[in-house]
């Protein structure tokens, strides 16, 4: 069975404060050493099932803030891949990058060396915001990293923004919204801030000393978002997610669609549909305790988990409907041999609500039920 290949780069100049990933603030980082426990690690799997003999249909490099990395590191991986697994025709390779760390040339070459879809860390371009959420670029270095990416051959490119941070407005987001919209990107994210535990944010939120936006704020940002998007000819077709015809993330829609993926990198997940419901597992967050176990059993797996089917039922539910074209009830019965409405009797008082439609034999969230997708996700659980 097809798989996908996400590898994670866990460095950063600095961590933002919002920011729960494994990710750690340096200034000099073993790009060897790391590069080659990636090598290891996926040597490791590639031997063995599920991965073995099968073709990889995405890789994304995440992080962390992969654009760290010199293209000739990318490259070396890249080509460690290629010799080890069959790849489908055009294969979709995605880098993250950061506008503080990126120039023309090193755009060029991570084009040059196999990288065809960018997804550029934007997250606003008001200054004021930027500042708030600890980024290190300024507005026109967004702007400048957009340019960059279109002289260096970038044909997929993909920004991420940030919405509902203390101290936005609706008309800052138009503002930002119109930026991008200049600039035509095939793929648009936009992400409401979260105030996860173990952040700096989070703490500051508990003292008082950063105040979120009112639920009603965030709820018309998220609606000025849907309008707008699908205005300029985007379709909206994940929560988060807004593409142009044809460019939507080959990679992120494996996760949606809960297929197997290998993870590689310090503190990277990874999920196998085989055996039984499914088993994932993580690996050693510290970056050097990932290096040193991989390099030495090519296995640095912190974490294993094999799936019940409780847990499989729930998570296929939440993964498809956070589509928002859903996914067909024939499906569910396919995968666990039982409808829907028997294994989630309130499905039924999901669709009386508002919350959930049926059309064209399909389950999908409605509207409404996007504005609190979390509760109703909650309530398969």
């Amino acid at each position: 069975m097809p798989f996908f290949l996400y590898v994670h780069i866990p460095y950063c100049l600095t961590k933002c404060p919002y920011c729960d990933f494994n990710a750690y603030a340096a200034r000099t980082w073993p790009e060897e050493g790391y590069v080659a426990a990636l090598c290891a690690e996926l040597r490791h799997y590639i031997t063995q099932l599920p991965w073995q003999g099968q073709t990889i249909k995405t890789i994304y490099f995440g992080g962390g803030t992969p654009s760290l990395f010199a293209p000739a590191s990318i490259e070396r991986l890249l080509e460690v891949v290629a010799s080890l697994c069959p790849l489908v025709p055009e294969l979709e390779v995605t880098l993250e990058a950061d506008p503080a760390t990126i120039m023309p040339d090193k755009l060029a070459a991570y084009r040059s060396v196999g990288v065809n879809r960018l997804s550029l860390g934007i997250q606003s371009f008001q200054p004021t915001l930027l500042k708030t959420l600890g980024r290190l670029h300024t507005p026109a270095d967004g702007l400048r990293a957009i340019t960059w990416a279109r002289e260096s051959g970038f044909a997929n490119l993909s920004l991420d923004l940030i919405f509902a941070v203390p101290g936005q407005t609706l008309t800052m987001l138009r503002d930002d919204l119109s930026h991008v919209f200049l600039y035509r990107p095939e793929h648009i994210s936009l992400y409401n801030l979260t105030y996860e535990e173990n952040t700096p944010f989070f703490a500051m939120k508990k003292k008082g000393q950063l105040q979120p936006l009112d639920e009603d704020d965030e709820v018309a940002m998220y609606t000025c978002i849907r309008e707008q998007c699908v205005a300029q000819g985007y379709q909206h077709y994940e929560i988060s997610s807004f593409a142009r015809p044809g460019f939507t993330s080959r990679h992120n829609a494996n996760y949606w669609q809960g297929t197997s993926y290998l993870g590689l990198g310090a503190g990277a997940h990874s999920f196998a549909c085989e055996p039984s419901w499914g088993v994932r597992w993580s690996n050693e967050k510290s970056p050097k305790a990932y290096i040193n176990k991989a390099l030495r059993d090519g296995d640095s797996r912190s974490f294993v988990e094999t799936l019940t089917r409780a847990q499989a039922l729930g998570e296929f539910v939440f993964l498809h409907l956070r589509q928002l074209g859903g996914f067909a009830p024939a499906t569910f019965v396919e995968r666990f041999g039982m409808p829907l409405a028997e294994a989630f009797p309130h499905v039924t008082d999901l669709l009386a609500e508002g919350l959930l439609d049926e059309e064209a034999g399909r389950i999908k969230l409605t509207s409404r039920g996007l504005l609190i997708a979390d509760t109703v996700f909650a309530s398969f659980f």
